[in-house]
């Protein structure tokens, strides 16, 4: 109309390249190398598939890594072999001890697995794809120095815990402190298969974590940029609401493609997680008094340990699932969609709180229970405190004249 100039709104939202993918280099930083440590790095494995010059060397590798189960299983072995009288000092210190050795087991198979099957540079090339589809470009969440950083803080508190029980188990001449003494090749052994256990359970936990930060990373970002949408009033524009619910889409499929794989650590690792830890405050309730102070404090280091690992096994799931949710929460304060005559604008909207609400891409910890932000509390109040309960349980039998 007249000398006023048509104003022509945008029919679909710019989606910025991403010019450089990221790497495992970037992603996983030292552990990449450290992993070659544990013996279980199959990823030759993958590669002999498709480069038959590598076949004698992934036989090789193969075999390395069965003989790194082998012996992980004979360490669990010789920590269950120590148990002593039901409620007893030795028998909750074994248990503990017993319990995170099956969860070393699993990690070892994991890790096993993982590398064998190129779990990472599948689940980066999945990541990359979704990282193309934001709407601006943000080098912050992509950077994973700081969460290596702790990683390493962390690794160093596990490994000094471990090996300090392990090497004064030694010096006793035991397998645990209130185990029985054992001949030398076993007491000799045991600080060294405890060194490889402390790798294989350190570098399963970080792959776990780093993959389960990615997820949260990217779903957080994801729900930033639509909240910012909906502050602006982009959101009644068809196209951008399409643009948000294909890459929510593609946000579901990632995290069920991870969760296939990462299902084989957290099916499993929180059960053997909270029995060790119900064994371990079971110690530090019902013998702090009884207990040399030296060896009190490296059980009590111990029970940190282990409480450090189940929470490090539970919230990463969680709070994918947290961010999961959080995007209805973003949607349902939109007020653009209350009157709205756009019955195909409303239906977008009503696909993509449906999908956040009703998804069902949670981990369920042996196939029924699902990990997510409310069992995750209930759990870590729950399980400490069934120690409390065996302590006091022990206490009264020891009132009652029942010797223990």
């Amino acid at each position: 109309m007249g000398g006023q100039e048509e104003i022509v709104r945008p029919s679909r939202v710019e989606i910025p390249e991403v010019k450089e993918p990221l790497t495992e280099e970037q992603f996983l930083g030292k552990f990449r190398k450290i992993i070659k440590i544990t013996g279980l790095d199959c990823t030759l494995l993958a590669q002999a598939q498709n480069n038959p010059t590598l076949r004698t060397k992934a036989i090789v590798t193969r075999i390395l890594a069965i003989a790194v189960l082998v012996l992980i299983f004979f360490r669990c072995g010789m920590l269950f072999k120590a148990e002593g009288p039901t409620l007893s000092l030795t028998w909750a210190e074994s248990n503990v001890f017993a319990f995170m050795g099956i969860h070393t087991i699993v990690c070892s198979l994991c890790l096993f697995g993982w590398t064998k099957n190129s779990v990472i540079p599948g689940h980066l090339s999945r990541l990359n794809h979704v990282r193309s589809l934001r709407i601006k470009e943000n080098s912050e969440i992509d950077d994973y120095s700081s969460v290596h950083r702790k990683a390493f803080i962390w690794s160093a508190f596990w490994f000094l815990t471990l090996m300090t029980h392990a090497i004064f188990s030694a010096c006793l001449q035991k397998v645990i402190l209130s185990g029985k003494t054992v001949i030398i090749p076993l007491y000799v052994a045991m600080p060294f298969l405890t060194l490889l256990a402390c790798f294989n359970v350190t570098l399963c936990v970080i792959y776990y974590f780093l993959v389960n930060a990615s997820l949260s990373r990217e779903i957080e970002y994801f729900n930033e940029e639509l909240d910012e949408a909906k502050k602006e009033k982009r959101l009644h524009d068809p196209s951008v609401l399409l643009n948000f619910c294909h890459r929510q889409a593609e946000l579901f499929r990632l995290v069920s493609k991870a969760n296939e794989s990462l299902s084989s650590y957290a099916t499993t690792a929180p059960m053997f997680c909270f029995n060790g830890c119900i064994n371990a405050v079971y110690i530090a309730s019902g013998f702090e008094s009884s207990l040399p102070t030296a060896v009190f404090t490296v059980l009590l280091f111990n029970l940190f340990a282990v409480l450090a690992v189940t929470f490090f096994t539970l919230r990463p799931a969680s709070n994918v699932q947290f961010y999961l949710a959080d995007t209805a929460r973003v949607l349902l304060d939109s007020e653009e969609f209350e009157n709205t005559e756009d019955t195909e604008l409303f239906k977008g909207y009503q696909v993509m709180i449906n999908r956040s609400l009703k998804h069902n891409s949670k981990i369920r910890v042996l196939g029924g229970i699902p990990i997510y932000p409310g069992s995750m509390n209930v759990a870590m109040f729950i399980f400490p405190n069934l120690g409390n309960l065996l302590a006091l349980v022990r206490k009264v039998l020891v009132n009652q004249g029942i010797q223990i």
